[in-house]
């Protein structure tokens, strides 16, 4: 048998996130396929998440063998940074200096980046995301920053 640690270990990972979120989705009532409780569509996303974490373990025994390598701390923390840097600022900043701020940040993982095509990924995102978010799905959050007084 020859195992593919880094699809062993993702699979692991995957799985420990299914089973925790299906345990944390006890409390909802699931509802029906007609008529949907609050805890059909997250039993639904664990439930798939849970199979597809199982087939990649079980592919893994069988795979080959390829072994972990070094981790990339300062990649991880960078992208972990910038996913958190959007949760605290949306609000303030709006979406707009959010989503550039949060792109800049993520951009820092790739040491091979340019900064003409950074500027250029953050235009062409903020505008897909205006128009997606705020024009077409009509979602309620603030576009550009609003007052930080008191």
């Amino acid at each position: 048998m020859k195992i593919n640690q880094k699809d062993l270990l993702a699979g692991l990972v995957l799985l420990a996130f299914a089973v925790a979120g299906l345990w944390l989705n006890l409390d909802h009532t699931l509802g029906t396929a007609r008529r949907m409780g609050p805890g059909y569509m997250p039993m639904l996303a664990f439930g798939v998440l849970l199979f597809l974490s199982v087939t990649i373990i079980g592919l893994s025994l069988f795979n080959g063998p390829d072994p972990l390598e070094r981790w990339a701390w300062r990649e991880l923390f960078l992208i972990l940074a910038a996913i958190c840097v959007f949760g605290l600022i949306l609000e303030k900043a709006g979406m707009i200096v959010t989503l550039a701020v949060t792109i800049a940040i993520s951009t820092l993982a790739d040491r091979t980046h340019k900064p003409l095509g950074v500027l250029g990924l953050i235009l062409f995102l903020v505008a897909l995301c205006w128009f997606v978010f705020i024009q077409e799905l009509d979602i309620r959050i603030p576009v550009w920053p609003t007052y930080f007084g008191p």
